[in-house]
C-alpha cells in the first residue's frame, strides 16, 4: 500500500506586525544599490527615496522585507501597529527617541513580551 507523505516548511511569525488595531499600509520606495539592511530597519523616506534613520534623523517607515546589497526597490511600512523590540535602529538609537514622530505618521508602537 502506498504512504501519502506531505513536507511543509511550515510559517514562522518573527512579530514585527505587533496588531490589528491599525491597518498595514505599504508603499515601494527606493533604495541605494549598495546597502542591505534587515526586515524591521527603521527608515526615513525622502523624495521617495529611503534610507536607514540615522540617530538624530526623522523615522516615517519600517522596512516590510531585508534588502541585499543589489536591491534598488524595496517595500516598506507607512502605517500600521508593530513592536517596538522588533525594530532595527542605528548604533546607539532607540525606538523611544522616534515614537512620536512615528505615531504622527500613522505609525504605533505595542509591546510583545511575555
Amino acid at each position: 500500500m502506498a504512504e501519502l507523505v506531505t513536507t511543509s516548511t511550515g510559517v514562522h511569525y518573527d512579530d514585527l506586525i505587533g496588531g490589528t488595531n491599525v491597518a498595514v499600509v505599504m508603499h515601494n520606495v527606493k533604495v541605494a544599490a549598495g546597502t542591505a539592511m534587515a526586515r524591521g530597519t527603521l527608515l526615513t523616506i525622502t523624495d521617495d527615496t529611503a534610507a536607514a534613520t540615522a540617530k538624530a534623523g526623522t523615522a516615517n517607515a519600517i522596512l516590510a522585507a531585508s534588502v541585499d546589497a543589489t536591491d534598488t526597490v524595496a517595500a516598506v511600512y507607512v502605517k500600521g501597529e508593530f513592536n517596538r523590540e522588533k525594530i532595527v535602529v542605528a548604533d546607539g538609537d532607540t525606538i523611544g527617541a522616534h515614537e512620536a514622530e512615528l505615531r504622527s505618521a500613522g505609525i504605533y508602537l505595542t509591546s510583545l513580551k511575555g
